[in-house]
């Protein structure tokens, strides 16, 4: 059997010599970096280019029926795999993770690559939590497209676009588990199936689930166990979510907000005034949330996100016993704008008591005076 990093001199020979000044690093990854590689196992090697440099030395060959990459990887997507934010968190960073230097042009090279792993390594510290948490928060948005892609493939009843899509639900909602638990697997989704259990903190029945989704050939039951999964990976990060402080405090967060949600209260009485419900609709929906979501920083976990249900994060704005405006235009605008007024004299009531300035002036010599 050939001596695989024998090739690799080779190869790394051959591109110092006649591209040295153009390349900053050369270094190889997968089974034979990490040391579980087989004797047929292909041998993946990668060059740094020098900033703004595009050296020709790139190869993909086979030598006595072993397959051997040489590719090129700038320092910009060196850094999106470490921290997952180029193919993921969930494999991409096991790239830069296990890599074997073979070459670095200087010291400055070889320093700027162990930063990259120094990286990986800060992601899964407890410093790092918050970031990770809200990222895999974030992704969640990808399993509930893919699910709805799913659905209308079920309902189609084409087994292909219906496998197509649950694979996609499993790699997202995979990706947002691996955020979360801070952790990332060196060998990729399919072998990396057979390590599930580095994902601490997972839905029940993981596994099934993915079976299912992966091999029955009932369109209906593997969105069953997309949506079980979906649903399990979503309870795993309201857990996470919820564990988060929050994030800043009461004046800090309402200074100078006041007039414009008073702006806002105007024009939702004026449209109740005018009766056009969906007008009314639209203003009682807008005061409601932006009002809610700023209060949402006050409370526990990390304030509102696109990842939850409005009653997720609703907690603080009804806990002052603020009335859900959302509610109104089924019982009338009338009932709506005596509902908006209530609001407007509690939340006056409420950021007095908190100390924070209304912003109103009745003349202009109080306004020149509050400047000065």
């Amino acid at each position: 059997m050939i001596d695989v990093l024998a090739v690799a001199d080779v190869l790394v020979s051959h591109a110092v010599k006649k591209h040295g000044h153009e390349i900053d690093l050369i270094a190889y990854y997968g089974s034979r970096a990490r040391g579980d590689y087989r004797e047929d196992s292909d041998l993946d090697i990668f060059y740094t280019p020098a900033e703004g440099k595009n050296p020709p030395v790139g190869r993909t060959f086979l030598l006595e029926g072993l397959l051997f990459d040489f590719w090129a990887i700038r320092w910009d997507l060196l850094e999106g795999f470490a921290t997952g934010r180029v193919r993921g968190w969930a494999f991409a960073p096991g790239l830069v993770h296990q890599a074997k230097v073979l070459y670095a042009r200087s010291e400055a090279q070889a320093s700027r690559f162990a930063q990259l792993q120094q990286t990986i390594q800060e992601l899964q510290q407890p410093e790092a939590r918050p970031v990770m948490i809200g990222r895999a928060l974030e992704m969640f948005g990808r399993v509930l497209g893919h699910l709805g892609n799913l659905h209308l493939a079920a309902a189609e009843g084409d087994i292909t676009d219906v496998r197509y899509a649950g694979w996609l639900v499993v790699q997202s909602a995979w990706e947002c588990l691996a955020l979360a638990n801070q952790t990332f697997f060196e060998r990729g989704l399919f072998k990396g199936l057979a390590e599930l259990q580095k994902l601490t903190h997972r839905p029940p029945h993981m596994a099934r689930r993915i079976a299912t989704i992966s091999t029955s050939p009932d369109p209906h039951q593997v969105l069953n166990a997309a949506e079980e999964l979906a649903l399990g990976t979503r309870r795993i990060l309201r857990e996470f979510q919820a564990s988060l402080p929050p994030r800043t405090t009461v004046p800090a967060q309402f200074e100078q907000v006041y007039p414009e949600l008073k702006d806002e209260v105007t024009k939702l009485l004026e449209a109740c005034a005018q009766g056009d419900p969906v007008v009314a609709s639209a203003g009682a929906w807008s005061l409601q949330h932006e009002l809610t979501m700023m209060l949402s920083q006050t409370g526990p976990g990390p304030g509102r996100r696109d990842f939850n249900l409005y009653r997720e994060f609703a907690s603080p704005y009804r806990g002052l016993g603020f009335p859900d405006l959302l509610l109104g235009t089924a019982a009338g605008l009338d009932d709506l704008a005596q509902q908006t007024r209530l609001l407007d004299e509690r939340l006056r009531q409420w950021l007095r008591g908190e100390s924070v300035d209304l912003g109103e002036f009745e003349t202009l010599e109080e306004l020149e005076a509050a400047l000065a």
